[in-house]
């Protein structure tokens, strides 16, 4: 314990001095979790690296990543690369989907820190969740308490500089959970939502039946990360586990069944396991038409060819919202994941309320029975455009469906997607430091 807490220490320490380290207005480091290339600050990235917004480089502890991105032209270093190193502690932001250690948790103390964050507040998140299995790590009984966790977990007591927020009520979420003030919220939609409406030709293409043709339907099944199971897999109960208790998913559907509805109805299913339960997914991917993608970065170059989301407590189906796609809930393990996992936030609606709910693999089956004989997409109901609003008020015109059909965002609205919202924000924060700095109204170049 003492060792444990000496070196805790000395990593503070170094944290700490971080921020005497002068640090390039005109650099961003950019990183994700898991040392993927994915989510928010995949698309940030990608998008400042055609616009030469500033200069932007990818940190990650993937060499066969750091390799590829740079074969694409892109500069990456590894986190501990001598380069690497230099980046993390010279760069004047941190820009990242989770927490600092996306990049280099111990250099980040003299950084703007922009946390894009992966998801959509449903499941209550950070300072928020106190039952199942994380409450522990944020929730304490004590200041003592409070400064070991902080020692202990250390990133995730780092608060964010900025986050977006595309409406007061994702806004307020954030707030508590995150422990910001007002001036951190920056009213915005978010890159992964915003990129291929304004990058249409980058989309994603997928693949085509054997005789060269596309499917008539294209289904994602995107399922929530089951927390309760990372702490404890033998807790399953006999009914989901069935001898196969380190996959709830085995248990969950009849994987020939679904494949033959599948085949019949000439529909591929997109299986997307979250990133910490990817490893499941290999049982299931040799059912014809099922086609496992849990390896790729994220899913949002294929969701203009979605045509039905089915998910569980996932935050994707707020993502979907502005799209209008329609979701199916299954919810295979309602009880026992209301038991062991964390709590949800109060929105004041019933998201269930949106589309088609199953607890059981009959009824999930007989609900996509009944919409595969439908001709069209279903008009989404009231509650539905009451979610869209409450999740997507900041500026929604540039996430609506009729741009999804017209492929891109028009000239007009450009201006107000989370790329040049968030690139005017940084404009004038960086021309107050500098009249702050030299008393006179300096411009920098980003």
């Amino acid at each position: 314990m003492g060792t444990n807490l000496a070196l805790a220490l000395l990593k503070k320490c170094i944290f700490t001095l971080s921020w005497l380290m002068p640090r390039n207005a005109n650099k961003a480091v950019l990183g994700c979790y898991k040392n993927r290339f994915a989510d928010n600050s995949k698309y940030l990235f990608l998008h400042w690296q055609q616009t030469h917004f500033m200069q932007t480089i990818w940190i990650s502890g993937d060499k066969a990543l750091i390799h590829t991105l740079k074969q694409q032209g892109y500069t990456a270093h590894s986190r501990w690369s001598l380069l690497g190193i230099y980046h993390a502690l010279t760069a004047k932001y941190y820009v990242y989907n989770s927490y600092i250690g996306d990049i280099n948790q111990w250099f980040a103390a003299g950084a703007v820190r922009i946390n894009l964050w992966h998801g959509s507040p449903l499941k209550k998140i950070e300072f928020d969740i106190t039952t199942g299995p994380l409450a522990p790590k944020y929730q304490t009984q004590s200041l003592l308490q409070a400064g070991l966790k902080a020692l202990r977990y250390h990133q995730e007591y780092v608060r964010p500089s900025l986050m977006l927020s595309p409406s007061p009520l994702v806004g307020q979420c954030f707030k508590a959970a995150f422990r910001l003030n007002d001036d951190s919220l920056l009213p915005s939609t978010n890159p992964r939502t915003d990129y291929y409406l304004r990058y249409p030709e980058q989309r994603q293409t997928l693949p085509l039946k054997a005789d060269g043709t596309a499917y008539r339907r294209v289904i994602l099944y995107a399922p929530s990360w089951r927390d309760a199971l990372w702490q404890n897999s033998q807790k399953l109960t006999p009914h989901l586990t069935r001898g196969n208790n380190d996959s709830p998913y085995q248990a969950a559907f009849d994987w020939q069944t679904l494949s033959q509805h599948l085949v019949d109805t000439d529909s591929l299913l997109l299986l997307r396991l979250h990133p910490n339960e990817r490893h499941y997914a290999a049982q299931f991917c040799a059912n014809p038409n099922v086609l496992d993608i849990s390896e790729w970065d994220d899913v949002y170059g294929i969701l203009h060819r979605v045509d039905l989301l089915i998910t569980d407590y996932s935050s994707l189906f707020i993502d979907v919202l502005p799209l209008e796609i329609p979701v199916l809930f299954y919810r295979f393990d309602h009880e026992q994941y209301l038991n062991q996992s964390r709590d949800c936030y109060d929105i004041g609606q019933d998201p269930l309320t949106i589309g088609q709910v199953a607890y059981q693999f009959d009824h999930l089956l007989t609900l996509l029975l009944e919409m595969s004989q439908l001709n069209a997409k279903p008009q989404p109901n009231k509650a539905y455009k009451q979610l869209q609003c409450l999740y997507w008020s900041q500026n929604a015109s540039c996430l609506s469906a009729d741009n999804l059909a017209t492929d891109a965002i028009s000239v007009d609205e450009r201006h107000d997607d989370s790329f040049a919202r968030l690139e005017q924000h940084l404009r004038q924060g960086q021309t107050q430091s500098f009249k702050f700095t030299f008393g006179t109204d300096i411009k920098p170049r980003i």
